[in-house]
């Protein structure tokens, strides 16, 4: 009798192919989903400790001190294994989740234990904590950043608004998770940890590339003919 296969670890089946270009993609929710549950906003169970800003575990930079989190579900519905959470958008993930990118990016993640309201199952804040100088604006459809005219003297610098982005993988020093500086509201893995995500049939994760053209950024070019309209 021949021995079962064995099955092959998350980072041998993430391993990158020789001669492929970097591909990298933005991770986001699946809004879409039916029946999906909202989380909201993780707090610390700690009435001492406060968690100072909504925004505080996309910053793209490690968190400490807050003891224990949790997280309401608001309203009810079908759990997923990825979500995007609250106002501040705070990815939390199954504890099968969390095995895979500790397994594949152990040095560009932290993994925070958080209680999710009404459920025994184990979840943690996914907080990438490498923020990456790597947008290509030449390649984004759209880009404009903050300047003194805007009042804001700390966003000067940092993007107002990105459309179609587009980061340059050779800018990202071989980072598989991280966040993208001046618009960190974008969580960047690489292709490998993409196709391990979809292997392990993770629900609720989305997946949109930042590497290579912008689909319709570029014009026709002159003396190309238009399509034909179909008659009816």
């Amino acid at each position: 009798m021949e021995a079962p296969a064995r099955r092959k670890s998350a980072a041998r089946r993430a391993s990158p192919r020789p001669g492929r270009p970097v591909r990298y993609f933005d991770l986001h929710d699946d809004f879409r989903a039916p029946g999906r549950r909202e989380l909201g906003d993780p707090v610390s169970l700690d009435r001492r400790k406060k968690v100072d800003s909504v925004w505080l575990f996309t910053s793209g930079a490690a968190v400490h001190g807050l003891g224990k989190l949790r997280a309401a579900v608001q309203p009810p519905g079908r759990p997923l294994d990825f979500s995007l959470a609250g106002a501040g958008l705070t990815p939390i993930v199954h504890a099968r989740v969390a095995s895979i990118f500790r397994e594949l990016a152990p040095d560009d993640v932290q993994l925070l234990p958080v209680e999710v309201e009404d459920c025994d199952e184990r979840y943690f804040i996914l907080v990438a904590t490498r923020l990456v100088r790597c947008i290509d604006e030449r390649a984004c459809a759209e880009a404009h950043r903050y300047t003194e005219a805007d009042g804001l003297p700390e966003r000067v610098g940092h993007y107002r608004t990105v459309r179609g982005l587009r980061i340059d993988p050779e800018k990202t020093d071989g980072a598989r998770v991280f966040r993208s500086w001046g618009w960190p509201v974008s969580l960047i893995v690489s292709e490998g940890i993409k196709e391990a995500l979809e292997h392990a049939g993770i629900t609720g994760a989305r997946f949109a590339e930042v590497t290579g053209p912008t689909p319709g950024k570029h014009r026709r070019k002159s003396g190309t003919k238009k399509p034909r309209k179909m008659r009816r």
